[in-house]
């Protein structure tokens, strides 16, 4: 059986990098003489667009080849494809493919994938089936919103850095220090609002949260590990919450986490690992997934995970 792709670019992604990205893999595909079509995403929200235009596609089509959704780009990127992928109703979803192009590159960094673009796509010519692995699904109640997240969903000071971030012309250029920067004006912007935790039978309130992040994996704002424990293999979501501290304390936290997961052990911060998650935040807040903006609104958030055929081999290293 023969595996054909159906690509989505995004080459603004990292800024330019997704374009780099391709320009190293098309000739790689060409010269394999792989079949593929290509799109180039041109603006917000074009990728999930073009992803469910793929799905139709593939769903009414003879199966001949096996059809993978090949995506390149960043987090954000990949987070559009796959609620694009969703949008399409069938028993047999169409397997993703990744190649990093973006400047965070958490997910690639989860799942333990090459950054070469060279050896990513090896990594998924190479493969031989799908391989389902798990990610984030949220039913917000309040709107009756239904989204799929590869990485994370957070309320409040990591959406309040997400949002400057993204606001900032210069991202990606100044890497850590913009993200630095971006964080002490968050800190600055963000108060405590009160989060209420449904974990099964156990209901935990918090007068003045600061942080309430959802994982489906370790990292977070580009190679941060904030979750050392989370895995893309397992159907668990972890959930950090760290109350309003004083900046003395958020130091304090930065310097453990930098030290590598200590962090978790801290008596302001609340952790967190379920199937099942339910949050509920009755003030209006700030929300990011995957790195997006998703609204400055109140929230009653249901978490789960879901299984979704991936095309990666991540066994496939450099033989060179």
């Amino acid at each position: 059986m023969t595996t054909e792709y159906d690509i989505i670019i995004n080459e603004l992604a990292g800024s330019g990098h997704g374009k780099t990205v391709w320009e190293i893999v098309k000739p790689l595909l060409e010269q394999r003489q792989i079949v593929f079509e290509y799109r180039v995403s041109e603006y917000a929200g074009h990728t999930t667009r073009l992803a469910t235009q793929f799905a139709e596609k593939r769903r009414q089509s003879l199966h001949t080849a096996t059809r993978v959704l090949l995506v390149i780009g960043g987090d954000g990127t990949l987070n559009e494809a796959l609620n694009g992928l969703m949008q399409v109703p069938t028993d047999d979803p169409m397997p993703l493919a990744y190649i990093p192009g973006g400047s965070g590159n958490d997910f690639a960094r989860g799942l333990g994938m090459a950054t070469d673009p060279a050896i990513a796509l090896a990594q998924i010519l190479n493969n031989m089936r799908a391989r389902p692995l798990n990610i984030g699904t949220y039913h917000e109640t309040f709107k009756n919103e239904h989204r799929y997240f590869v990485n994370n969903v957070g309320l409040g000071f990591d959406a309040q850095i997400v949002d400057d971030t993204n606001r900032s012309k210069q991202k990606g250029k100044l890497g850590h220090w913009a993200y630095l920067s971006n964080a002490l004006k968050a800190y600055s912007q963000q108060e405590g609002y009160p989060l209420t935790v449904h974990v099964s039978r156990q209901r935990d309130r918090y007068r003045h949260a600061f942080l309430c992040t959802v994982s489906n994996h370790p990292y977070f704002g580009g190679g941060v590990k904030i979750l050392p424990q989370a895995d893309l293999h397992d159907d668990q979501l972890e959930l950090i919450v760290v109350e309003e501290p004083h900046w003395w304390t958020i130091l304090w936290l930065f310097l453990l986490l930098v030290m590598g997961g200590r962090h978790l052990n801290s008596r302001f911060v609340h952790h967190y690992r379920s199937k099942k998650l339910h949050l509920l935040v009755n003030s209006v807040e700030i929300g990011q997934m995957d790195g997006q903006t998703i609204g400055n609104r109140n929230y009653d958030l249901y978490l789960s995970t879901q299984p979704y055929p991936f095309w990666i081999d991540t066994s496939i290293h450099d033989h060179h």
